[in-house]
C-alpha cells in the first residue's frame, strides 16, 4: 500500500538441531580426511629417506672408486662406515631420515666434524657371510672384534649386487653401526633393524623400510621380506636362503 513503511525481512537462525548436524558432517569429513593427510604425510618423509639412501650409495660407490674397488672396512672400534664415507656426503642429514624422529630432532644444528658421533637412522652391511668364509669360518661363523685389512672387501665380490642390501633403516636408539648376520643368539640382528618404520596403519607389522641395494638401487620392502624368503643381507647363496628367518615371530 501507499505509504506504508517497508520492514526488512527478519533472517532466521540457525537452530540447535541444525548446527549440530553441521558439526557432526566437518567431524565426519575430518575422521575420513585425516588418515589421508597421515599417509600422504608419511608417504613424503619416505620419499625424502629412500633419497638420503641413494645419495649415501653414491658416496659409497665414489669410496669404491678411490680405493680400487674395496669397500669400507667393518667391525672397527672408530672410524666406521659414517666416518670412512664423510667426505663423500658432507651433509649430515644424510645419515638422518625423516621418520626417525629422535635422530631428526638431534641433528638439528649439527656440523659434521666426525660420523662416528652423528645421529644416525641407518645401519651398514657388514657382509659378515662374506669375511667369515674368507677367514675359515664356513660351519660356524661368529662374530669377529675386527676385521683384518687384508681381507677387505672388494665391490666386485658381491655376486648378486642387485638382491644385496648395502644399507637399511636400524631400529631407534640402536648404537650399532652394522649389521652383522651371525649375531647370536640366530636370527636376534633383526631386532636391529626397523622394517616398519614407514607404517601408517594399525598393526605394527604394517609398514615397511627403505633399503639400499649394492648396486644403488633402492627400494621399499615390506616388514619381514628383506630375510624372507631371499635374505639380502647374506652376500654367499649358503646364506641367502635360511628358512629360520621365514618362521613366524
Amino acid at each position: 500500500m501507499i505509504g506504508e513503511t517497508f520492514k526488512p525481512r527478519r533472517a532466521e537462525a540457525f537452530t540447535l538441531v541444525e548446527l549440530l548436524i553441521v558439526i557432526a558432517i566437518i567431524a565426519i569429513l575430518a575422521a575420513l580426511l585425516l588418515p589421508a593427510f597421515a599417509r600422504a604425510k608419511e608417504l613424503s618423509r619416505r620419499t625424502a629417506c629412500s633419497q638420503n639412501l641413494r645419495q649415501l650409495s653414491l658416496a659409497l660407490a665414489l669410496y669404491a672408486t678411490d680405493n680400487r674397488d674395496v669397500l669400507p672396512l667393518p667391525q672397527q672400534r672408530s672410524g666406521h662406515w659414517s666416518e670412512q664415507l664423510r667426505r663423500y656426503y658432507a651433509n649430515p642429514r644424510l645419515l638422518v631420515c625423516p621418520t626417525d624422529q629422535s635422530s631428526a630432532s638431534a641433528i638439528s644444528g649439527t656440523v659434521l666434524t666426525n660420523g662416528d658421533f652423528t645421529p644416525r637412522s641407518y645401519l651398514v652391511n657388514c657382509f659378515a657371510d662374506y669375511y667369515a668364509t674368507q677367514m675359515g669360518q664356513t660351519n660356524s661363523p661368529v662374530i669377529w672384534k675386527a676385521t683384518p685389512p687384508f681381507l677387505q672387501m672388494k665391490d666386485s665380490a658381491i655376486p648378486h649386487p642387485s638382491e644385496t642390501a648395502a644399507f637399511g633403516e636400524k631400529a631407534d636408539a640402536l648404537t650399532a653401526f652394522e649389521l652383522n648376520i651371525f649375531q647370536s643368539p640366530t636370527g636376534s640382528y633383526l631386532g636391529s633393524l626397523a622394517e616398519s618404520r614407514h607404517n601408517t596403519g594399525r598393526s605394527a607389522r604394517a609398514g615397511g623400510a627403505n633399503f639400499a641395494m649394492s648396486d644403488g638401487h633402492v627400494y621399499y620392502i615390506k616388514w619381514g621380506e628383506s630375510t624372507c624368503p631371499l635374505n639380502r643381507w647374506a652376500v654367499l647363496d649358503r646364506w641367502r636362503s635360511d628358512a629360520a628367518l621365514c618362521r613366524p615371530r
